[in-house]
C-alpha cells in the first residue's frame, strides 16, 4: 500500500472526501490551510438563502492528534450585521487505531462545545481503509456515523465571558441542514497521491468530485452536491519538521568522511552573520552571538559549516552577550553548563555588535461583534537594540500605525516601546529584568526568574511587575499611576518526543483578576503552536497561539550594519474578548519562550 499523504480535504478542512471526514492518519507536523465554497441550496447557516465560504487550517499537533480551526462566512449579506465575523469552530480528531494490513484506521472527531454558532459541528466515529488495486491505483474507503445531536452555547457574543456557561443540547433535525447526522460513507479512487475521483453519501445526499495535487503541496478540487450544485476548494500543505534544503546540505557536509569545509567565500559570508565572535583554538571553544534566526540550531549549523574540524569544538551561543551554555556537535548534540571561570568578564559591548535594525509587525484584534466584525490595531515597528554591557540592552525604535479601530487613540508616528533589559545566566538559573515603556501600553518594571536545566524535563518560573497605562496623544504622553501588579508562577514539564511542553501557571494578572492557565505547546523546527485554557475571576476562555519566523530575514548586511525582519512573529487568539481575562504585557521576550529554544531535545530532534 502507498503511504497516504494529507491531500484533498472535506468542506471543513479535515482530511476526507467532499463533505465527509476520513480516519486516515496524517503525517506528524503536517499543516494544511485553504478555502472551500459551499453553494446556496446546501448552505449550513442560512440554507437556500446564502452561499458560504469556509476558511480553515488543519495541523497534526501530535502523532494521531489533529486540530482543525475553521471559519464559516456567509456570502451576499442582505441584512447588516447578519453574519458578524462568521462561525468560528475548533475540532479535534484522534486516531485511536492505526491502519494495518487487516484492520482499518479508526478515529473520533469532536467539536469544541463552547461555540455559539457551530454550523459545521462534527461529532463522529469514522473508519478508513486503503486497498491497492495495482499499477499505482488505490481505493481509500471510509464509513462512519455522525451524532444527531451536539452541544453549543445559548449565549450572545456581547456577554461571551465564560465558554462553559449556558451549554445546551441541539438536535440536528431541527436545523435547516443536518450536517453528518447519521451514517455516512464513500471512497476515493486515486492515482498515487496525485489525483482522484471521490463519491460519497454524506448522511443526506450523494456527492461526487475530482481533485488533483500540483507540485506535491497545492490541491485543487471540485464536486457536485446531490447532482445539483457545484462546490469547489483549494488547499496548500507543508510539513513543519524538515530543515530547509540548504541546512540539510550543511549537515551532510559535516558528516562526510572527512568533513567538507566551506569554500573561503562561503565561509566569509557565513561568519558575517555572527557577532561578538571569539574562536579559542587552545580550549577548542567558539563563542558567538547570532540575531538573525529564531532557531539557534541554524546558527550552530552555519558555524559548523564555516569552521573546519568544528566537530571537535564546543559552540557557546550567547544572548545579549551572556553565554547560554556549551554545545558539542556530534551524532547527538550534547550540552553542559559553563563553570564560573568560563564566563566572560563584564565589559562594554557596543563595539562588538553591528548596528542592527529590523521590521517588527504588531497586530491586535477583537473578533465577533456583528456591528464591527473585526476590530484591529496594526502597526509596523522599525526597531533597534544597543548592547551596552554584559546582558544589558537598550531597546528602541519608531512605530508606524496602519490601522486602529479598537479605540479612539490617534494614528500618529511615535516612539516604539523603549526599555532597558538585563539578562543574566548562572547555570540552571536565568533572570530577565526590564524597565521602561513596554508593549500593550504599559510602563514600569518587570522581572522574570526561571530555573531551567536545558537538558532536563522540568522548569519553574516566577514573574512580577508593577506597571501603569500609557499612550501617546497628539500633544504628548498620557500616564496613569503605576498600580497594576502582576504576580505569576508556573511549572512546566517537557516531553522529549515530540517536543511537547505542558505548562501550568497562575497568579494575579494585569487587570487584577486572579486565576490559572494551562498550556500545551508543541515546538516544530522553525515554528511553535500552542493551545490553552484559562480561568480567572473575570471569566473562562480558551484559544491558541503560534510563533513563526518572518521572511525574508536578512535584507541587507555589511560588516557594521544590518537591516532585517524580526526573528519571529508571535500572536495569540482568545475565543472571548473584551472581558480582560488573564491579560499580560510583553517586554520584548518571555523568558520561558526564549530558553526552550536552547533545550537539547529540541536541538537534537533536528539532527539527522
Amino acid at each position: 500500500m502507498s503511504s497516504h499523504i494529507h491531500a484533498q480535504t472535506n468542506i471543513s478542512g479535515k482530511p476526507g472526501l467532499i463533505y465527509i471526514p476520513s480516519a486516515q492518519q496524517t503525517n506528524d507536523a503536517a499543516l494544511q490551510f485553504g478555502y472551500h465554497f459551499n453553494p446556496i441550496r446546501y448552505g449550513f447557516r442560512y440554507n437556500r438563502r446564502n452561499s458560504e465560504g469556509i476558511y480553515f487550517a488543519n495541523v497534526t499537533l501530535l502523532p494521531r492528534l489533529e486540530i482543525n480551526v475553521n471559519l464559516l462566512r456567509i456570502n451576499h449579506e442582505v441584512k447588516r450585521g447578519q453574519k458578524g465575523i462568521g462561525d468560528r469552530q475548533l475540532d479535534i480528531k484522534y486516531v485511536f487505531l492505526k491502519e494495518t494490513a487487516k484492520r482499518p484506521a479508526v478515529a473520533i472527531i469532536l467539536s469544541a462545545p463552547f461555540g455559539i454558532d457551530n454550523s459545521l459541528s462534527t461529532n463522529a466515529l469514522v473508519a478508513s481503509k486503503t486497498f491497492s488495486l495495482g499499477n499505482r491505483i488505490y481505493a481509500d474507503v471510509t464509513a462512519g456515523f455522525g451524532s444527531p445531536i451536539y452541544v453549543q452555547r445559548d449565549e450572545s457574543e456581547k456577554s461571551n465571558y465564560n465558554i462553559f456557561e449556558s451549554l445546551e443540547i441541539i438536535k440536528k433535525k431541527d436545523l435547516a441542514y443536518r450536517y453528518l447526522s447519521g451514517p455516512f460513507g464513500g471512497f476515493n479512487l486515486r492515482f498515487d497521491n496525485k489525483a482522484g475521483f471521490m463519491a460519497e453519501w454524506d448522511s443526506q445526499h450523494f456527492n461526487a468530485g475530482l481533485y488533483a495535487t500540483l507540485f506535491k503541496r497545492w490541491t485543487i478540487q471540485a464536486g457536485v452536491l446531490n447532482f445539483d450544485q457545484i462546490t469547489f476548494g483549494t488547499s496548500y500543505a507543508v510539513n513543519m519538521l524538515p530543515l530547509p534544503k540548504r541546512l540539510r546540505t550543511y549537515q551532510e557536509a559535516a558528516r562526510a568522511k572527512p568533513p567538507k569545509p566551506a569554500p573561503a567565500s562561503e565561509k566569509e559570508r557565513l561568519l558575517n552573520n555572527f557577532e561578538n565572535l571569539t574562536i579559542d583554538s587552545t580550549s577548542e571553544k567558539v563563542v558567538y552571538e547570532q540575531r538573525l534566526y529564531r532557531n539557534p540550531y541554524v546558527g550552530m549549523l552555519e558555524m559548523e559549516r564555516a569552521l573546519p574540524d568544528s566537530g571537535s569544538r564546543e559552540f557557546i551561543p550567547m544572548f545579549q552577550g551572556v553565554p547560554i551554555g556549551a554545545y558539542k556537535m556530534g551524532k547527538r548534540l550534547s550540552y553542559r553548563q559553563l563553570a564560573k571561570d568560563e564566563m566572560p568578564r563584564p565589559g562594554f559591548l557596543l563595539s562588538k555588535y553591528k548596528l542592527d535594525f529590523w521590521l517588527q509587525p504588531v497586530f491586535a484584534a477583537n473578533f465577533g461583534y456583528r456591528e464591527k466584525t473585526l476590530q484591529s490595531n496594526t502597526s509596523l515597528l522599525l526597531q533597534t537594540q544597543f548592547y551596552l554591557w554584559k546582558g544589558l540592552a537598550l531597546n528602541a525604535g519608531v512605530l508606524f500605525p496602519i490601522t486602529n479601530d479598537m479605540d479612539n487613540r490617534p494614528k500618529i508616528i511615535r516612539p516604539a516601546p523603549v526599555f532597558l533589559n538585563q539578562f543574566l545566566a548562572f547555570g540552571k538559573h536565568f533572570v530577565s529584568a526590564s524597565a521602561g515603556y513596554f508593549y500593550n501600553d504599559q510602563y514600569g518594571a518587570n522581572i522574570q526568574y526561571r530555573h531551567h536545566d536545558l537538558s532536563g524535563p522540568w522548569s519553574f518560573g516566577l514573574e512580577g511587575g508593577l506597571t501603569g497605562l500609557y499612550y501617546y496623544t497628539r500633544s504628548g504622553i498620557y500616564y496613569e499611576k503605576m498600580n497594576n501588579l502582576l504576580l505569576i508562577a508556573d511549572a512546566a514539564y517537557r516531553l522529549s518526543k515530540p517536543d511537547l511542553t505542558l505548562k501550568l501557571s497562575g497568579g494575579r494578572y494585569l487587570a487584577g483578576d486572579e486565576g490559572a492557565r494551562f498550556d500545551l505547546i508543541r515546538q516544530f523546527t522553525n515554528a511553535e503552536i500552542g493551545l490553552y485554557v484559562m480561568k480567572t475571576q473575570n471569566g473562562t476562555t480558551a484559544g491558541f497561539n503560534f510563533a513563526v519566523p518572518i521572511p525574508p530575514g536578512k535584507i541587507a548586511q555589511g560588516k557594521k550594519i544590518r537591516f532585517r525582519t524580526a526573528d519571529e512573529f508571535r500572536w495569540e487568539y482568545s475565543y472571548t474578548r473584551g472581558f480582560r481575562i488573564g491579560e499580560r504585557y510583553r517586554t520584548g521576550y518571555q523568558l520561558d519562550q526564549k530558553l526552550r529554544q536552547y533545550h537539547t531535545d529540541y536541538l537534537n530532534r533536528q539532527r539527522p
